[in-house]
């Protein structure tokens, strides 16, 4: 995002020290106008969902502290939970040194889960490590159970994964 299209509410990116030691929001988002965002669990610590936010997506969650992202796949902004009921509310925001990432502590309202195939966290699966590869790498499901049905929570809406 360029100085020439930032929001009224971002400060300008003036120098490398007061991006890394300021005290104002200067977020710098990638060509695409977006930022990486990690969406943890405020008690456990577990990683739930990696998401990324355009300027609106990041303004809405400062505003109503409820998170909001950019949907690459639908192209859209996108209220998590607004279908589900699976609402993340937000405990902490942060942003790393140099203002490219975002982390969102978070309290997942409903049934506690944030994947859209059913699992408490989008991470619901571990990669096997240390072997040769010599074949497809597997995976182990590290979430046995899925939480909720996703045909029961979003019906006939469009599956947000692209092959």
């Amino acid at each position: 995002m360029s100085a020439s299209t930032r929001e009224p509410w971002m400060v300008a990116r003036s120098s490398v020290e007061f991006v890394e030691e300021g005290a104002f929001l200067a977020p710098r988002f990638d060509r695409d106008g977006l930022i990486p965002v990690v969406t943890t669990d405020a008690l456990s610590g577990e990683v739930l969902m990696l998401g990324v936010m355009n300027a609106e997506a990041l303004l809405r969650t400062i505003e109503t502290r409820e998170a909001h992202y950019w949907s690459r796949s639908r192209g859209a902004l996108w209220r998590k939970g607004a279908t589900s009921g699976l609402v993340q509310k937000i405990v902490e925001m942060r942003i790393d040194d140099d203002q490219d990432a975002i982390w969102l502590r978070v309290r997942v309202e409903g049934l506690g889960a944030s994947c859209h195939v059913g699992y408490r966290s989008c991470f619901s699966r571990s990669v096997e490590m240390g072997l040769p590869i010599q074949a497809p790498v597997a995976l182990t499901f590290v979430e046995r159970e899925k939480v909720f049905d996703p045909r029961e929570i979003y019906g006939d809406a469009p599956n947000p994964t692209k092959l």
